[in-house]
């Protein structure tokens, strides 16, 4: 989710303006803020675009509504058997052992998991 791929990279950014102060001679105290500075843009801006470069991989969690006006933290979760993209159909694998096809509705959210609307779900009848 993004909040996480956020901390991870703002910790990187500390780390790396604090070993630059520590470790390069002539880097003083706004030397390394301003490159703390700019490692803070780079980690939003990462964390903004992401989800729409990596798309949905195969074993990502996903939230599967059966209506897109539902909020995506309301609905079933799963796991997507295929790897996708916004507006395509993947299958989807439910925690009952169901499979579903769905369209990706959306990516994650900043804590929420991708969206995806079912289309298509085979109900066994025992």
């Amino acid at each position: 989710m993004r909040i996480a791929i956020f901390f991870k990279l703002m910790i990187a950014s500390l780390c790396i303006s604090l070993l630059a102060f520590a470790l390069v001679p002539g880097v003083g105290i706004m030397e390394a803020l301003k490159l703390l500075a700019l490692c803070t843009v780079l980690s939003i801006a990462i964390t903004a675009f992401y989800p729409d470069i990596r798309g949905i991989r195969a074993g990502d969690s996903v939230s599967v509504v059966n209506d897109s006006n539902i909020p995506s933290i309301i609905g079933r979760m799963g796991i997507a058997a295929a790897s996708g993209r916004k507006n395509q159909q993947i299958k989807i694998t439910l925690s009952n052992g169901n499979e579903v096809i769905g369209v990706v509705e959306g990516y994650i959210g900043l804590i929420s998991p991708p969206k995806i609307r079912i289309i298509y779900e085979e109900k066994l009848v025992e």
